[in-house]
């Protein structure tokens, strides 16, 4: 097991060596004079990213990876001996930011809240001065660097460093940790049209320059940020980059400015990451939410369902206690031969068992039959407070919601809140098994005038339909088909339905139920 674990490491240190020397050749654009220093570093983003996710196991392979890239790519003119020491220090200083993410215990790889980007930006940022201040002392050992030449090439260092860790660390971060990643959406093809159409824009029009049109590449970014959340971000982010990079080298040359356009993109890195912070942090609290709503319920039904508990506990324990005693009585009668005895307390069992079916008969009649406050009701809209209600968490789900009132059926004399109650199970329930199916569905609520001064409405949905086995005619409560439900619901909506002097009754087939209202527009008789 040990010898597969170094094989695994020193694997992924190899292919990290030979990333990281491609992402240099190719990324190797404007130097500064011969010193081989360029607006855009992004295998630092690489080195930062290896050490966070595999930890200091793979340190000596990013230890040498800056030395490897400059004997192959950057040719430089620092004596091999200084290089070498130089370089492992520059390497250093990418293992420590790895370590130093690790270690701060509220640094979340997936960026799901606003201080998981500031923690990045802070250490890319100490990383990529004390990389430059490194690399400026090595170059002005060696000759290389004059000292008016240090600001400029600090600069330059470090502008491209903490590019390529913003840039790249957080899109191969968020690759490794974020589960699901996200799917395509149909706006896609149009937001990468949106970014090549900004970057020709920004380096097209001839008539401004760059800078000028820079924030023109905000929009797509914060476009993709919204939709995507962070992952969509750090790719929007990278695409962008690249743009830059292949538009500066056609529109500037060799216009050393390159760097004041890089600063711009460090803001825009920020920015669309924090925007993809905000959207996570929107999703968490919104999953939050839908937990802490759903853990309400459940501690609502079990605790309605323990006051029913101790409800029929209390009101039929001193028939039950009665019956043992008489039963007792009798027992004892029959085997003394006294039938007198024995016959009162028979008739008393039966008197007791009576009272007991009673009381029994009086709770089921309180559950069901519950104070209505009736009032006239406008079912068109009942059915958009309804579907304000549900219709975003249903999209979540992949269902369509729709309504329909057919006059005249508009109108409707019920208890607004049991009604709502009513048919936020039913289309729950619908969407629910809609979902089960993990395919998009459509539920429809449809309200039309029936006999008898009568309004049906339907609730209709193209999921699975009940099993065979189900008893649609007459649901049992308590009994679900779903993994988690209560069994409550069904039995539920048809205690409404009673108590309006209605009735409910379900339609269903191998593609899709339909649960029917039938309601009174009036006061039951």
């Amino acid at each position: 097991m040990l010898a597969t674990s170094t094989m695994r490491r020193v694997l992924i240190g190899i292919a990290f060596l030979a990333a990281y020397v491609a992402l240099d050749y190719v990324s190797y654009v404007k130097p500064y004079r011969d010193i081989g220093i360029t607006p855009w570093n992004p295998p630092v983003g690489l080195a930062v990213a290896l050490i966070f996710l595999e930890g200091r196991a793979l340190a000596p392979f990013v230890l040498v990876a800056p030395f490897l890239a400059d004997l192959i790519v950057r040719e430089t003119s620092v004596p091999l001996a200084i290089d070498f020491g130089g370089s492992m220090l520059i390497g250093a200083t990418f293992v420590a930011a790895g370590l130093v993410l690790q270690r701060i215990t509220h640094f979340d790889p997936r960026f799901r809240a606003v201080r998981d980007v500031l923690t990045l930006v802070a250490v890319s940022a100490v990383t990529a001065l004390m990389a430059a201040g490194i690399l400026v002392v090595i170059y002005l050992m060696t000759g290389l660097l004059m000292r008016d030449e240090v600001a400029t090439v600090g600069w330059r260092s470090a502008v491209g460093d903490m590019i390529g860790i913003l840039t790249v660390a957080p899109l191969l971060l968020l690759w490794r940790t974020q589960r699901p990643w996200p799917s395509a959406g149909r706006w896609m093809p149009l937001q990468l049209l949106a970014i090549l159409a900004a970057l020709l824009m920004v380096f097209g029009y001839q008539e401004a320059t760059a800078f000028q049109l820079f924030y023109l590449l905000f929009l797509p970014v914060l476009w993709v940020a919204l939709g995507y959340g962070p992952a969509g971000a750090a790719a929007a982010l990278v695409l962008v980059q690249i743009g830059i990079v292949i538009g500066a080298e056609i529109r500037f040359g060799p216009d050393a400015g390159f760097s004041a356009l890089q600063v711009l993109m460090i803001a825009l890195a920020i920015t669309g990451l924090i925007v993809g912070a905000i959207v996570a942090e929107r999703e968490d609290a919104a999953a939050r939410l839908r937990d802490q709503q759903a853990a309400l319920n459940r501690t609502l039904r079990f605790r309605s369902a323990g006051e029913i508990a101790a409800t029929i506990a209390h009101e039929i324990n001193q028939p039950l206690t009665a019956l043992a005693t008489y039963g007792g009585i009798a027992a004892k009668a029959l085997r003394e031969g006294d039938e007198a005895l024995a016959a009162r307390a028979i008739a008393k069992v039966e008197s007791e068992s009576q009272r007991a079916a009673s009381v029994l008969t009086g709770i089921r009649e309180l559950l069901r039959k519950g104070a209505l406050n009736k009032s006239d009701v406008d079912l068109g809209r009942a059915f958009q407070q309804i579907g304000e209600l549900l219709r975003a968490d249903l999209a979540k789900r992949g269902v369509t919601l729709a309504f329909e009132v057919v006059e005249p059926a508009a109108r409707i004399k019920a208890d607004l809140v049991q009604l709502q109650q009513a048919l936020h199970n039913l289309v729950v329930n619908a969407a629910e098994a809609i979902e089960s199916m993990g395919r998009p569905g459509r539920v429809v609520v449809r309200a039309v005038a029936a006999a008898d001064g009568q309004v049906l409405i339907d609730v209709s949905d193209d999921g699975p339909g009940f099993p065979p086995a189900y008893d649609v005619s007459d649901p049992p409560p308590f009994t679900s088909t779903k993994a988690d439900g209560s069994g409550i619901g069904l039995t539920v909506v048809r205690s409404i339905a009673e108590a309006h002097g209605g009735h409910l009754s379900i339609r269903s087939a191998a593609r899709g139920t339909t649960v029917s209202l039938q309601l009174p527009t009036g006061d039951p008789s």
